[in-house]
């Protein structure tokens, strides 16, 4: 081999040699770049696993949230209307009452109403020396009840519910000329003022009065 031919040699060996270095250098760059990405990859996609798992949990969590709350309105809407049909059956009951029975009903109302007139008017005269007494006391039935009790409802009640009222008070009670726009009951009328004891007032009091306890007895709990 001439002196040529090694150096030419030596040239080539050592451009391999160089060569092979380059190249298993890029081969590990590449190595680990595949590694950096495939190892940010399997990140990325723990991270959305997780952002995933998040959002079931949420979802989940606001379907049985909402399905409480749908079995809540519902519970609450029966409760409702089970209410609404014991006070109905009651006021139904009202509404059939006996012609005794019912006009019992009026003499207790009036008395009821005519004491807080009159006690109204005790209390402004010791208060302030002032006298509210109306020049009448007078009772307005609906058209039906006027044409059917209008004229026992007074005799009774001055011998009957009324009769421990002071007598100027009776002296002063009257039957109004006109009818009231009521579904039943009465409404004393003293000068300006009205006390409204027609059935609709009484079962909407009553109601707000009694309404927790027939909760209790309906549903057995305090709501």
């Amino acid at each position: 081999m001439t002196g040529l031919e090694k150096v030419t040699g030596k040239i080539i060996a050592d451009a391999e040699a160089d060569a092979r270095v380059i190249l298993d250098r890029a081969e590990a760059e590449c190595a680990a770049v595949k590694e950096k990405y495939a190892a940010a990859t399997e990140a990325e996609l723990e991270k959305l696993r997780e952002e995933n798992d998040r959002e079931c949990q949420s979802l989940i969590i606001r379907a049985r949230s909402s399905a409480a709350m749908a079995k809540r309105n519902a519970l609450l809407e029966a409760r409702a209307a089970l209410l609404d049909e014991a006070y109905a059956m009651a006021e139904k009951q009202i509404k059939n009452l006996s012609s005794e029975q019912y006009l019992d009903l009026l003499q207790k109302m009036l008395r009821s109403a005519l004491r807080n007139q009159l006690s109204g008017e005790e209390e402004s005269m010791r208060l302030y020396g002032e006298d509210i007494a109306p020049a009448a006391y007078e009772v307005l039935l609906n058209s039906r009840d006027r044409d059917t009790y209008g004229e026992a409802l007074l005799p009774a009640f001055r011998t009957g519910y009324g009769a421990k009222l002071p007598e100027q008070a009776h002296a002063k009670l009257r039957l109004a000329a006109e009818t009231a726009p009521i579904d039943g009951g009465l409404v004393l009328r003293c000068g300006p003022v009205e006390t409204n004891c027609s059935l609709a007032m009484l079962m909407a009091e009553n109601r707000r009065e009694t309404e927790a306890k027939v909760s209790r007895i309906l549903f057995g709990d305090a709501n």
